[in-house]
């Protein structure tokens, strides 16, 4: 079909494109490689599979926004099939009639599917375009002459295909078969276009009209390959690599510092970041999910983890030619790209890595420029003053009197392991539940409760301190490990057979992360030991218990962090008889509590408390009691109902919910 000097003109545009994406992705793929070198190339076939199942289903993205997520999917699953199309649009032009899938049956179904994925994207532009330019919906709302490009690109492509598909019909037929045959039903979008052309446009052949719609589909697809180079849809490919070396470890992992070894701390600079941080920023499709769960920007604070990632990208990209100089000469992370508001708005909930369809991680970046302005910049919160003074001196956050640790428990008789020398259960029961006047509360009711089922349990007393969470989140990792090396130190010299602790927080830190330490314990949360009670028939509940409706809160670090979201709920089931009103936000997308990350000792200063907007989606369950499984959630709902006036409400932990109806 092509002429020998349009052969050669499409030789020569293939290669420039070619070129121009090239020489694009080999600058941004140094960009990465300017990254710390990280591990994350085990179990090649698991990880391959895992990210094949994402892309190729796109269940991530439908299943946060079904309507949108389908139209993306659509989409994506179209490219694939025009794939195919292209690579045999190609082969025309250079044989006239050629195909590169035969005349037969599986030409027919590539057409078919070509026809009605051309419609479909068609539709799917148009609803992005509405979506995006005039209704702009809140996590998009600043509109994107990129995204715009793009959905003009992907127009463009569709019709021309259609209409390619339509002005073909007028050839002769080149092969016999299917070719250029108008009445052939599985390209229906092109005879539909073709019944619409006016009756002299149809009626002869129009041999110059597929040449123009040829190259103009060809021509966009080059253009739109190297667009992607250049633009945020360069997650098209840097996607699924990501995916790849996704995290397949602890939650949100926080590389152990070596306080001896290293000197310095944290990410000072961009080039202090992993090469999976930096793949990371291209991979975000700046889709705005992060921000519809993240609890600091819906309470309308600084940070907005879509544009943390964004800021870093810019910086970097601007950063390109000094990466190879003095790293003094380049910005902060922290305070210069990234303000200090922003560091310290997190939560460290991980509800935006959990909605994340490219499984980025926001929070790792968090940490690192934490660390660095704590560890080596001394720049934190004023309240950390006393978080860390608390930490040091007495090992607990609120800095009472070690000595007091067990005080809460001296009228019931709980023993202590030094005395007792061996158990089945160390009830480990952390900062909150042994200092603070409401949590204390909590270590009471789950120690009646065991007393009642019989259980062989002690307690540390004075010998407990603080697990390190605090610390740890808040980017103090010399206390964080300094605790948690006593704790181990401490634990070691007991025989038991395991820790059961009414804290997410203390759970995650002793069972995940203090293995790292040389600390390998048997971990359980008390909701999993009180449905053990229950289904042993150790523990029995009134019947007709479950009078007034209660709604259950996760807590990030039990749910997302650990994956324990069904068992709290058969325990609240077997006690409200039933199940109980679920808040909107529940599950894998809950909404903090505003405690975690150093939360619980620092001040919000701007927008509302995130305590006070979940508190709201609580109450719009109509449920009277919302049940946490956290001393920290509990701590956080008690002062919001107060603060906000909610007297008709109150919050129990499950351990409290639990021994006010035992029979």
């Amino acid at each position: 079909m092509l002429s020998l000097i349009e052969k050669i003109l499409f030789a020569v545009a293939a290669v420039l494109a070619a070129g121009l994406a090239s020489k694009e992705f080999l600058r941004k793929y140094r960009l990465i490689s300017s990254g710390q070198k990280v591990s994350r190339s085990d179990r090649p076939l698991r990880r391959l599979w895992a990210m094949a199942y994402r892309v190729l289903l796109q269940i991530p993205v439908i299943s946060q926004r079904p309507v949108s997520g389908l139209f993306h999917a659509v989409i994506f699953w179209g490219f694939l099939v025009f794939l195919g199309v292209t690579l045999n649009h190609v082969a025309e032009g250079f044989a006239a009639g050629a195909s590169l899938f035969g005349h037969g049956t599986l030409y027919a179904v590539l057409l078919f599917a070509a026809n009605l994925f051309a419609g479909l994207i068609i539709l799917a532009v148009v609803y992005f375009f509405v979506r995006r330019y005039i209704v702009r919906v809140k996590s998009l709302e600043r509109p994107s002459w990129q995204s715009l490009t793009v959905l003009c690109f992907i127009f463009i492509l569709m019709v021309s295909f259609v209409y390619y598909e339509a002005f073909k019909m007028t050839l002769p037929p080149l092969t016999g078969g299917l070719a250029g045959t108008a009445a052939y039903p599985t390209n229906f979008l092109a005879n539909l276009a073709f019944a619409g052309l006016p009756a002299d446009l149809a009626a002869a052949p129009q041999t110059a009209w597929v040449k123009v719609l040829w190259w103009l589909h060809i021509l966009v697809i080059m253009a739109f390959g190297v667009f992607i180079m250049y633009s945020k849809h360069l997650h098209l490919l840097a996607g699924p690599v990501n995916l790849f070396f996704q995290n397949t470890g602890v939650k949100a992992e926080i590389p152990l510092v070596e306080l001896e070894e290293q000197e310095k701390f944290g990410t000072p600079q961009v080039t202090d970041l992993t090469r999976k941080d930096l793949l990371d920023l291209f991979s975000c499709a700046e889709c705005g999910r992060c921000d519809d769960v993240c609890p600091a920007f819906q309470s309308g604070k600084a940070l907005s983890p879509r544009t943390l990632l964004d800021k870093l990208k810019q910086h970097l990209l601007e950063s390109a030619a000094g990466l190879r100089g003095d790293p003094a000469d380049m910005k902060k992370l922290f305070g210069e790209v990234v303000s200090a508001e922003e560091v310290w708005d997190c939560t460290t909930c991980g509800a935006c890595m959990e909605v994340c369809p490219m499984l980025n991680e926001h929070i790792a970046k968090i940490m690192g420029m934490r660390q660095f302005a704590v560890m080596m910049e001394s720049r934190f919160p004023e309240e950390f003053q006393t978080l860390y003074r608390g930490l040091e001196n007495q090992g607990n956050p609120w800095g009472i009197n070690a000595d007091s640790r067990g005080d809460w428990a001296k009228d019931l008789q709980v023993p202590l392991l030094a005395g007792k020398g061996e158990t089945d259960i160390l009830f480990w029961v952390g900062c909150a539940g042994s200092y603070d006047q409401h949590s204390q509360k909590i270590s009471r009711s789950l120690v009646r409760i065991m007393q009642r089922a019989g259980c062989d349990f002690a307690i540390l007393g004075g010998e407990e301190t603080c697990c390190g969470d605090p610390a740890r989140r808040s980017g103090m990792e010399y206390l964080f490990q300094m605790q948690a090396r006593q704790n181990i130190e401490t634990l070691a010299r007991y025989p038991f057979k395991r820790i059961v602790t009414a804290c997410p927080h203390g759970l995650h830190v002793l069972k995940n992360e203090y293995p790292k330490l040389g600390g390998n314990f048997t971990v359980l949360h008390h909701s999993e030991l009180l449905h053990e009670l229950l289904e042993a028939g150790r523990i029995r509940l009134k019947p007709g218990s479950g009078s007034v409706p209660m709604t259950y809160h996760d807590p990030c670090y039990l749910g997302r962090y650990n994956g324990n979201y069904d068992i709290p709920r058969r325990v609240l089931e077997r006690l409200a008889g039933g199940r109980q009103p679920e808040m909107a936000a529940s599950r894998k997308t809950s909404f903090c509590c505003g405690a975690g990350g150093g939360g619980m000792w620092k001040e919000e200063k701007s927008g509302q408390r995130i305590s006070h907007c979940r508190l709201q989606q609580a109450q719009e369950t109509g449920a009277g009691t919302v049940v946490t499984a956290c001393p920290f959630c509990s701590i956080m709902f008690h002062d919001a109902i107060a603060e906000t006036g909610r007297e008709g409400m109150k919050t129990l932990d499950l351990a409290q919910a639990i021994e006010e109806t035992l029979a």
